[in-house]
């Protein structure tokens, strides 16, 4: 571990009156109660090592970014009683001078700072703070080499040495620390209990950031002296996260990149639809080997796989970026958790991009082992496939841009499309297909915004009822709905008549560009549109009332399952997927295709 040590600096000692009585004594004890005083050293020390270390978890962040720095290849953590008994960093880093031990524990020394300055900082940490911290709080013990002198160890408790003396060990350091906050009851008790496993999980996380962004080192987390988490090292990044995050990830991870843009390499890999988290946790970002948190970044990654998630799920992602350290700032935040970049909009979109690209065109996989022979005829005999009469005239392939070239087979149960392609079979779920569609070219057609589009008076007005707190914020918005093209107007109490819509292809008749007018249920209209009555203005993830709208209207004209289609609606159906940007879920983020490939075929027929 390279902790943070500069030679040319050297520890001042506290000035001496005569006789040898130290001056901050003699001024706390010589003033009256109630008057202004310079506070003993170690009580100073104990103040400010509290607000630097708020947490165990603190400390095996600031000790492990130290090993790292130190170029360790090999970083072991073991953990008792949530951190607050027992925390040790053991590296193989290039380790510290035996000169240098003392003054690694210095306020302020630090062997990190460029002499370029504070924008040519590569290192994850710089500033000095966390050995003399962690001593002002807790009994630290340094045990490290730094060649082939051997090694020696510096045990210190409340800015006391206690132990200053030649010990054995390989080049690496070996950081301990017991009994943290001991001195300082009120915050020693605050992790007791439930809060001190609570402490370990947060350890782990912190851990696993750190093992995300630096796959090319060997991680082990022991707990309890059990061990709870451990990395290969390899390198990759999709082994990594595998490792950190279980081997269910795997056949389910997507590439994302690599790509430059403004200056900046990316590249990374996401979960398929398949595999989501209740939680933010899985999505990692990763700056000059940093783990960080970035508003916009994050923000922006989380409004393009919204879209493309069952509601209320999360991927794991790991997106990793190299940028010239001129170009990012890393002192946002005291504990270096956040950064901002100089063209962050521009990487933000790039990000974005990225993540939609992956998700929005990946089918779901086969995730069970599909039942043959006799019990397939036995169960699924009243699965039929669904054809029209007549002489297969369809039988050039469906090219379009985002789906891979496609032969129709035929409608299976009145509810999935079966297609064959060179990589297998794909099934298609006619409802969620024709609600991407009706999605895409809806937002399409509203974002124009050019008044090219008039909206469509309807044949007859249509009824729309909500309650009375409803009613109430529906007539707020009669104006921004109007804007969209639905005119509505007050009918008394708690209902309105709509009278205008505007041009929504597929679902209202006259304006369909895409040949699906005859599938579009219009019945459904006035429901939908009532969903502006909602109160909030925005869900918990962020998605407006405008976009939950034309969520819900194309749920509701999209086609229903269970209806026979003739094989030009079928094809018509592949081919408008084919042309959206996210053929493989539906608005709502569930999946609406699925590939059966050529391999699991062989496999289960025992093909050679």
């Amino acid at each position: 571990m390279e902790t943070d040590q500069n030679p040319s600096s050297a520890a001042i000692p506290p000035p001496l009156l005569e006789g040898g009585r130290d001056l901050v004594t003699a001024e706390t004890t010589a003033r009256p109660e109630g008057s202004i005083r310079v506070l003993p050293a170690g009580v100073a020390a104990g103040i400010a090592a509290g607000e630097t270390i708020e947490r165990p978890a603190s400390v095996v962040k600031e000790l492990v970014e130290n090993a790292l720095d130190a170029g360790a290849t090999t970083i072991r953590v073991d953990v008792r009683g949530g951190g607050l008994d027992l925390i040790r960093v053991n590296d193989d880093g290039r380790g510290i001078r035996a000169a240098d031990l003392w003054l690694a524990c210095q306020r302020h020394a630090t062997s990190k700072y460029p002499a370029d300055g504070l924008s040519a900082v590569r290192t994850l940490g710089f500033r000095g703070e966390a050995l003399p911290s962690i001593a002002g709080v807790a009994e630290l013990d340094l045990l490290s080499a730094a060649g082939s002198g051997g090694g020696w160890r510096l045990t210190m408790r409340g800015g006391r040495v206690l132990r200053d003396e030649p010990a054995p060990r390989p080049v690496g350091t070996t950081v301990t620390v017991r009994g943290l906050f001991a001195d300082l009851p009120a915050r020693r008790s605050a992790f007791t209990g439930a809060h001190a496993r609570s402490e370990t999980t947060q350890i782990g996380t912190t851990l696993r950031r750190l093992a995300l962004a630096a796959p090319g080192v060997r991680f082990a987390l022991h707990v309890e002296e059990r061990l709870a988490l451990q990395t290969s090292g390899s390198g990759d990044p999709t082994a990594a996260l595998c490792e950190v995050y279980g081997h269910a990830l795997q056949g389910s991870l997507l590439p994302l990149g690599p790509v430059q843009i403004a200056g900046a390499a990316i590249s990374g890999v996401i979960s398929g639809a398949e595999v989501t988290r209740p939680g933010r946790s899985g999505v990692t970002l990763v700056v000059n080997g940093r783990p960080v948190y970035g508003r916009s970044l994050q923000s922006g990654l989380e409004a393009a796989y919204r879209p493309l998630l069952p509601r209320g799920r999360h991927p794991v992602l790991l997106l990793a970026m190299e940028v010239d350290p001129r170009r990012v700032d890393v002192n946002v935040h005291p504990g270096k958790l956040e950064v901002r970049l100089r063209d962050e909009r521009e990487v933000a979109a790039a990000l974005a991009g990225l993540v939609r690209d992956a998700l929005g065109r990946r089918p779901l996989r086969l995730r069970w082992e599909p039942i043959t022979g006799a019990a397939a005829l036995a169960r699924d005999a009243d699965s039929l496939l669904a054809e029209s009469s007549g002489v297969w005239d369809d039988a050039a392939p469906i090219e379009t841009p985002s789906l891979p070239s496609l032969r129709l087979i035929g409608q299976v149960g009145a509810r999935l499309l079966l297609l064959e392609g060179d990589a297998g079979l794909y099934l298609v779920d006619q409802h969620r297909a024709h609600e991407r569609i009706l999605y895409e070219r809806m937002r399409a057609a509203l974002a124009e915004g050019d008044g090219s589009a008039e909206p469509i008076v309807l044949p007859e007005p249509l009824l729309v009822e909500v309650s009375l707190p409803q009613a109430a914020v529906l007539e707020r918005r009669l104006v921004e709905l109007a804007e969209l093209g639905f005119a509505m107007e007050e009918f008394g109490g708690r209902s309105f008549l709509l009278r205008t819509a505007p041009v929504l292809p597929g679902v209202i008749a006259g304006a369909d560009a895409l040949g699906l007018g005859g599938l579009a249920d219009r019945a459904h209209l006035a429901e939908a549109v009532a969903l502006a009555s909602d109160e909030a203005e925005s869900a918990g993830d962020g998605e407006t009332w405008q976009e939950r709208l034309l969520v819900r209207l194309s749920c509701r004209t999209a086609v229903r399952r269970g209806r026979v289609l003739e094989r030009p609606l079928m094809r018509a159906l592949v081919e408008g997927l084919g042309h959206t940007a996210a053929p493989a879920v539906c608005p709502h983020g569930s999946p609406l295709l699925m590939h059966v490939t050529a391999d699991a075929l062989e496999r289960q027929f025992g093909w050679s």
